[in-house]
């Protein structure tokens, strides 16, 4: 068994001294990232169905991770979507910096994940992905023993290749984009969580008592399509209208948009869902807790990002920046160096996650290294910063097809949104305090007539893009299969 790290626990027991139990690293770490939650539809985030309020959309995760762990209430995001947020969750770096922005791009070498980390401290590791945008071509299985797919789509014509590239023209990158559509669309059908579940069950039992260990789970069935099974679609039984939660993407752009009442079913669909996910986590957490294993594994409970319900006109995500895409939950437990019932209001986010486990485990930053150990916002120690947000675009440039970026800042009391990466792109700045629904900008314009927080805005931009131009983005053509998953799922077609 790897020796305890010295250092490790000195920072950890200072920072943390009023744990219950000596401070000591884990000899376990479970990451698990659940696709497509916001935050306010977790239980331990305050969440009551407006149709089923007395049932919890959470009930595990609430009584299992957060009563004995620490909740942040402030976490964001990097993005709005799946490939760039898992990037930055397992890098510690934004998006500008892993520069795996767009379909098409993958993780240069110099980039060290997570897992390779731990695989170089003769720790196992494992992963277990469920949807095409974790696939291993975009770098994501590197430094893992096993890297399971547990998805419910596979392309059936395994040796041509696609690839959406700038360059290519209009024509090109839709017929392209066609033909990824339809794999997309169908990793939504299906269940996959009780794959996940197996697949973890089955290599955990390899795993020896007080063996080293990370794993990284990869939660699907949150994201749309919302087709809870009986058992779990329970937040709306009163229900008599016509929609349901399929292709309900496709609504957005619909002549006759859903009700009020549609779209509260549709919520509800989407809390089944969700509550179908809690329990193949109470699951794994049983299986942990079975072999003795709980309290001595660092559990972090997280997601990639939101999901919209026409707060901002839209269903889905991909497509914004706003709150209800870029808020996610953040909960961590490891009773050792981790206060239990504590809520932290600092801002935090998904870059922070892989520094805190490197730190808890002992590991060394990688030279690049971005985030912040979360342990610093526990102490109460951390200072106010920006959080950059990104989502870039493929888009119509004459014949051609060319990157546009959306960028934004994210600070305690406000957010910044950029509608381009050019300066005479329009800029919104949203208070949030005064306006947490982001639906009055205090300010919207061009760039240049700017308010008091945009130099520093402008500073933290200019700063990414200098640290990005040590690192060429990494482009590479698509597998078929790979390329078919995506566009099934919707993400060829600009999701």
């Amino acid at each position: 068994m790897k020796q305890p790290n010295i250092i490790s626990l000195l920072v950890v027991g200072a920072l943390l001294a009023s744990c219950s139990e000596p401070s000591v690293p884990p000899s376990g770490v479970l990451l698990i990232s659940v696709d497509s939650l916001r935050a306010d539809h977790v239980t331990s985030y305050g969440y009551k169905s407006s149709t089923q309020p007395a049932i919890d959309t959470m009930p595990n995760v609430h009584r299992r991770l957060t009563t004995d762990g620490t909740l942040f209430e402030n976490a964001t995001s990097t993005t709005s979507w799946t490939l760039p947020s898992h990037m930055a969750m397992l890098t510690g770096l934004p998006n500008e910096l892993h520069r795996v922005r767009e379909i098409g791009y993958q993780l240069d070498e110099n980039h060290e994940l997570l897992a390779e980390a731990f695989s170089a401290a003769g720790w196992r590791t494992a992963g277990f992905w469920s949807g095409p945008n974790l696939d291993p071509w975009f770098g994501f299985a590197r430094g893992f023993d096993v890297y399971v797919d547990c998805s419910t789509s596979h392309a059936e014509n395994e040796g041509e290749v696609f690839a959406v590239a700038p360059g290519m023209t209009p024509k090109q990158i839709a017929k392209t984009r066609a033909e990824l559509a339809e794999l997309h669309n169908a990793s939504h059908v299906g269940m996959t969580g009780h794959k996940v579940v197996a697949a973890f069950d089955d290599w955990f039992g390899s795993i020896e008592s007080g063996e080293n260990f990370f794993a990284f789970v990869h939660m699907w069935d949150v994201h749309y399509d919302y087709t809870p099974p009986p058992e779990f679609d329970v937040f709306d039984p009163d229900y008599r209208g016509s929609i349901d939660g399929v292709d309900v993407d496709d609504q957005s752009s619909s002549r006759n948009p859903p009700s009020e009442r549609d779209v509260e079913h549709v919520l509800a669909l989407y809390d089944g869902e969700i509550r179908l996910t809690d329990s193949h986590i109470g699951q794994m957490l049983d299986l942990l807790e079975t072999s003795g294993r709980l309290d001595d594994t660092l559990i972090i409970f997280t997601a990639d990002h939101g999901e919209e319900f026409l707060e901002h006109g839209n269903f889905g995500h991909g497509n914004t920046l706003f709150e209800e895409v870029t808020h996610i939950p953040l909960i961590v437990r490891y009773p050792p160096g981790i206060p239990a019932r504590k809520r932290v209001s600092a801002l935090v986010g998904l870059v922070d996650i892989a520094p805190t486990i490197r730190e808890l485990c002992g590991l060394p930053l990688p030279a690049n290294s971005y985030g912040t150990s979360l342990t610093v916002a526990i102490a109460g120690d951390l200072e106010p910063r920006l959080m950059p947000l990104e989502r870039s675009f493929l888009v119509p440039a004459g014949k051609e097809i060319q990157i546009e970026n959306m960028r934004g800042i994210r600070a305690e009391e406000y957010k910044i949104i950029r509608d381009t990466d050019s300066a005479g792109g329009k800029v919104y700045v949203y208070d949030l305090e005064k306006d947490p629904l982001e639906l009055e900008p205090a300010l919207s314009g061009q760039l240049e007539k700017g308010d008091p927080r945009m130099p520093s805005a402008w500073e933290l931009w200019q700063e990414l893009d200098r640290k990005a131009a040590r690192f060429a983005p990494v482009f590479g053509e698509l597998p078929d299969d790979l390329h078919d998953r995506l566009d099934d799922a919707g993400y060829m077609g600009g999701e």
